[in-house]
């Protein structure tokens, strides 16, 4: 029986988690429109339903964020199984990814390795290479964007609509830029797993002289 990759069952549910809180963000953005355009539609018809959106959302989102470090981690004990020379621990990626300030840099540099790894030790991942590697400075940038954002409109007494509704296309954006990352790296790693196995359990290859002899 061959080894199985330690993240496939998490990629999974990263996917699962991702796709619902997609949804919600979409359907906040749509909130947030109504919200911006007429304010007594949204108080009437809106309203109703955006505390319960926005609570589920809220909740999902934790979630996904836990997970999330327990994907990367597993992630990163494939890579250095299918990847001899992967410079990067599991633990050192946490450790780029949780550690103040110092993940301004560890974040997008988590990404822009596992991309340039894609990229330079097959030919076969070239499009999931140029995905990962080019997503991790905005995924970064749309995080700390996110993150200001919220923190102004908690800040504030009264948000403006225009902030509100920033907010909800920043957070959709950062969770798409999410789940494509998941798509390409997962897909990245089950191409290299399934060459790795193949190479593993492929038939010996008979001596040109051995088969005369054997036929003789």
């Amino acid at each position: 029986m061959p080894w199985k990759l330690k993240s496939e069952m998490m990629s999974n549910v990263m996917k699962i988690l991702l796709w619902p809180l997609i949804v919600l963000a979409v359907v906040d953005v749509l909130f947030m429109a109504v919200y911006a355009i007429d304010l007594e539609v949204f108080a009437e018809y809106v309203f109703p339903f955006y505390g319960f959106e926005n609570t589920v959302a809220v909740v999902l989102y934790y979630i996904v964020i836990i997970l999330f470090l327990i994907w990367i981690y597993r992630v990163h004990m494939d890579l250095n199984l299918l990847f001899p020379r992967f410079p990067r621990t599991p633990g050192g990626s946490l450790a780029c990814i949780m550690v103040p300030f110092y993940n301004f840099y560890g974040i997008p540099s988590v990404y822009n390795m596992i991309g340039t790894h894609f990229l330079t030790e097959t030919t076969r991942l070239r499009k999931e290479g140029r995905w990962v590697r080019g997503l991790s400075v905005p995924l970064l940038i749309f995080m700390l964007g996110t993150n200001g954002l919220n923190r102004v409109i908690r800040g504030a007494d009264e948000p403006s609509d225009t902030l509100l509704l920033s907010e909800s296309i920043s957070s959709l954006t950062l969770y798409a830029i999410f789940l494509i990352l998941v798509l390409m790296v997962s897909q990245g790693l089950k191409k290299v797993y399934a060459d790795s196995v193949e190479v593993m359990y492929a038939p010996e290859e008979t001596i040109p002289e051995e088969a005369a002899v054997q036929q003789g």
